[in-house]
């Protein structure tokens, strides 16, 4: 399956009732396909509806008119968050964390007119995107890694990355400085022979290293700036401005139960202040984190506690313990239901295979049309 992914699936029922056997192994062999959001003319009783779970994210229709306006709102403009990996600590390939997903940390970024990958960890995610840019059939793909810090989680898929292997490619790999060293400097290091058998010489994409700083640095459809998380070693919490939207990456953060004298807490929440989008570490429940104090991840009822009040709008928890299954982390979903609406427009656990769309805002004119007002 060549050439550029859609924006939208529509499909009808006579297409899934003849074909389903054969659609459900399509997808399964094209993890991208799992993003684009699904409108279905038919009912939840269809033979074929049962290879749609795939998808995370299935409308049902019962008409053209109403199939027209719910393909109509997905083609908005907008900015894409896609979730490629979202367990923390160490992948799971077991049948209980499938739904959720089983791939360590990776986030790719669109917006309109953008001509370049935009992604945010390298964990075992950054695999399956790989694969799928490859899929695509794309002449050359260039763009930009955004590594929060070299934990092995955030690492691991580095070298598996296929579009790296390719001289036609160009990247720039991002990551805040070290106590052993830059960008260049900690991949070199993970990438020896004694580690692996690929090292960064043997890597055919062009390849720029860049220790990040934390002051705003603008990239042209986007700017990137970063606050030092709460964790073991320098870690970014990133800010991304991207399509008039503020969203703010911050995979690994311990929010501790008590202020501190160095007031982390209150200068974490002036960081996300009215960010349209927070994707936050929650690694633990409550009880789990008094047992965890100091590893460097947060209790999700405190992260909740903690961005309450900042004006945030949309809250995606993240960063999921390797132990905690599917059941598990869909009773957690549906507890954080409660929060919509107060105060979160939206609230939920993030899901490996899923996309959130935000339209993209624009820029209010300083100047208003009409005539000047003299006083």
């Amino acid at each position: 399956m060549g050439g550029r992914q859609p924006d939208v699936l529509i499909i009808d029922k006579s297409f899934l009732d003849e074909y389903y056997n054969q659609f459900e192994q399509t997808v399964k062999l094209h993890p991208g396909l799992k993003f684009v959001p699904v409108v279905y003319l038919g009912t939840r009783d269809d033979k074929g509806i049962r290879s749609l779970v795939q998808f995370n994210s299935c409308q049902i229709v019962k008409d053209e008119d109403t199939m027209l306006d719910a393909v109509s709102e997905l083609l908005v403009p907008s900015v894409r968050i896609r979730f490629w990996g979202v367990r923390g600590s160490t992948p799971c390939a077991n049948f209980e964390n499938i739904e959720y997903g089983g791939n360590t940390s990776c986030l790719e970024i669109a917006a309109p007119g953008m001509d370049e990958l935009l992604i945010f960890d390298s964990g075992t995610g950054i695999r399956n995107l790989g694969n799928h840019l490859e899929r695509l059939d794309e002449i050359s793909c260039k763009g930009h890694i955004f590594i929060t810090h070299p934990h092995w989680d955030h690492i691991q898929g580095f070298p598996f990355f296929k579009p790296f292997y390719s001289a036609k490619n160009k990247f720039t790999i991002h990551l805040p400085e070290q106590y052993r060293g830059g960008a260049q400097e900690i991949l070199s290091g993970h990438l020896t022979k004694t580690f692996f058998p690929v090292t960064l010489d043997m890597l055919d994409a062009t390849i720029e290293y860049v220790t990040q700083k934390e002051e705003r640095v603008d990239y042209g459809h986007y700017s990137i700036e970063y606050f030092v998380a709460n964790h073991s070693t320098k870690t970014a919490i990133y800010k991304i401005r991207i399509g008039g939207r503020v969203i703010v990456y911050a995979s690994d953060n311990e929010l501790p139960l008590k202020t501190t004298p160095i007031r982390f807490v209150e200068k974490f929440q002036e960081f996300v202040k009215d960010a349209d989008i927070l994707i936050h570490d929650a690694q633990y429940t409550l009880q789990q984190y008094k047992e965890r104090e100091g590893w460097g991840h947060s209790a999700w009822e405190r992260v909740i506690e903690v961005v309450k009040p900042t004006g945030v709008k949309n809250l995606y928890l993240t960063h999921h313990d390797p132990d905690t299954n599917d059941a598990e982390l869909g009773r957690r979903d549906r507890r954080l239901q409660q929060y919509v609406g107060a105060p979160f427009d939206k609230i939920s656990l993030t899901r490996e295979g899923a996309e959130v769309r935000i339209p993209v805002k624009k820029p209010e004119s300083t100047l208003k049309k009409g005539k000047a007002k003299v006083s």
